[in-house]
């Protein structure tokens, strides 16, 4: 009787316990290591190389221990859709004609960093000794 007890307490809780396991492993899949590029070695890489293969950072946070340069992600297309609005001008003959015209939001602003060879997938902080050398590489 115990015997049939503990067999069938086991087989009402594997069910359970392997959909636990499932979502367990699951959740694990989603995790990820940071993104920290390959090609920036703690002690080797320099400031100009960072600056040659991404640009100029983002932000830069002076400290005595050194400066850390933010790269932010950097979108892959336009940012938004261009906004147009509708325009009237006097035509020929005293007619009116219509027409769209686009809005150029910030004032005309434009990506300065045009020099950029790679993008980021995520942002990345990168302190720099006196001498320009990489000494910490860390992502938020």
């Amino acid at each position: 009787m115990r015997q049939i007890r503990a067999h069938a307490l086991l087989a009402s809780l594997r069910y359970p316990f392997l959909t636990a396991l499932a979502v367990i492993g699951l959740l694990a899949a989603c995790v990820s290591a940071p993104d920290h590029p390959d090609w920036i070695q703690v002690g080797v890489t320099t400031k100009d190389e960072v600056t040659t293969r991404y640009g100029q950072p983002d932000w830069v946070i002076e400290s005595p221990d050194g400066d850390t340069s933010v790269y932010r992600k950097t979108a892959f297309g336009p940012s938004a859709p261009r906004l147009e609005i509708p325009i009237a001008q006097a035509g020929p003959f005293g007619s009116a004609t219509t027409g769209m015209q686009p809005i150029n939001p910030g004032l005309g602003a434009k990506d300065m960093n045009t020099k950029t060879k790679e993008r980021l997938r995520s942002e990345i902080r990168i302190r720099y000794d006196d001498r320009g050398v990489v000494q910490e590489l860390s992502s938020p």
